[in-house]
């Protein structure tokens, strides 16, 4: 009898296996940045300032689903983000309590993490997802010039860390009679001064093995007020492509 029950619960475990499923994602995007920093001194913007321009990098995306009631599914990222400038100011500015002058080298490392519990509110070749994401950022910001007077090179940078709890969605619609589906996934919130966005809206192509590309665009919002005395008010937008396998 116990070797009946022992294979009996063997076999529920294989059969639960067989109906896990999920998505991988690894993809390349394009980000044009636009908007201010200031970490005490002036208020300076991406482009003229610190000589932002645009800038590509990675990102992908584990989804795990599965058939037991009431749990939630899960889906992982990982956003790899930078900027870098380098230029001569227009004008004397002031970051990190210094005061820059002439020529200026500046960058921004970015690494963010999420951990989304969502449900699939529609499942029905039309699908909707809809759920808690926590996306924790990992960033830095430097500044290398000359300043003062009699002038001396200056290097100055400050780092934050912010778990952000966001709402998440995701809708994919299919194209009949093709193997092309519309998909749209975001995430965001908004609260005490702070705003973060990012949401991304492409066409998927679809062919054996349940691999698949897509392509579109994407577009992301980091508003921090007063972190650590950094202020962020900018907008990062452009085009991104990734290989899609289901699994």
């Amino acid at each position: 009898m116990k070797k009946i029950v022992i294979g009996m619960a063997f076999l529920g475990i294989f059969a639960l296996a067989d109906t896990i499923g999920g998505e991988l994602n690894i993809g390349y995007y394009e980000h044009n940045p636009s908007g201010t920093i200031e970490y005490q001194g002036d208020s300076l913007d991406l482009e003229d300032d610190f000589k932002w321009k645009k800038e590509s990098d990675v990102f992908a995306k584990l989804y795990i689903e599965h058939p037991i009631p009431l749990l939630p599914n899960i889906r992982l990222g990982y956003s790899s983000f930078g900027h870098s400038g380098s230029g001569i100011l227009s004008k004397d500015i002031k970051f990190a309590n210094q005061t820059y002058t002439g020529k200026i080298d500046s960058t921004f490392d970015l690494d963010m993490y999420d951990l989304t519990l969502y449900y699939e509110v529609v499942d029905i070749g039309l699908d909707f997802d809809l759920g808690l994401n926590v996306r924790y950022l990992d960033g830095s910001v430097s500044a290398v010039g000359i300043g003062g007077n009699p002038p001396k090179p200056i290097n100055e940078s400050t780092s934050f860390t912010l778990p952000v709890p966001m709402v998440y969605a995701k809708a994919r619609v299919p194209i009949p009679a093709t193997d092309i589906a519309l998909q749209v996934e975001g995430n965001y919130i908004s609260y005490s001064g702070n705003q973060f966005y990012d949401f991304e809206a492409g066409v998927r192509y679809s062919f054996a093995l349940g691999l698949g590309l897509e392509g579109g665009y994407k577009t992301m919002k980091l508003k921090l007020d007063d972190v650590d005395d950094l202020t962020l008010d900018s907008t990062f937008s452009g085009a991104y492509a990734k290989l899609v396998w289901d699994f």
